[in-house]
């Protein structure tokens, strides 16, 4: 899982490497994103199946908070991208771009499910 958030992090690095002077800020807080809007997803995923009410937002602002300060120690504050660019800086073009796309279709995915569920279950009443 640590190489699928470096790898997700290296990415969105090297995009905005060439734009602005401080690409780790972006990379980290996009990274944070996703990964808090996996634990949305899942919590929508579970409700679906298991009746419970979904907490409110002062339940997710600690949550968020966390994963954006762990993040921010791994990714900021310790980060080597020298090594990431070893590991993947040779990687070949087709294949970046393809996982660029799949970076780029998991993100839009990741915030279309709630919104999704939420429109089929309140305002459709289908689920």
């Amino acid at each position: 899982m640590k190489e699928l958030f470096d790898y997700v992090f290296f990415r969105v690095y090297m995009a905005y490497r060439k734009r602005d002077s401080n690409p780790e800020i972006y990379a980290a807080n996009t990274l944070s994103l996703m990964q808090f809007l996996v634990v949305i997803d899942l919590m929508f995923l579970l409700q679906l199946f298991l009746d419970f009410d979904v907490p409110s937002k002062f339940f997710f602002i600690p949550v968020l908070l966390v994963i954006i300060g762990i993040n921010w120690y791994v990714y900021e504050h310790n980060v080597d991208v020298k090594k990431f660019e070893v590991q993947w800086g040779a990687e070949d073009i087709g294949q970046r771009k393809r996982r660029g796309w799949l970076i780029m279709i998991s993100l839009i995915l990741l915030v279309v499910f709630p919104i999704l569920v939420g429109v089929l279950k309140h305002n459709l009443g289908i689920i």
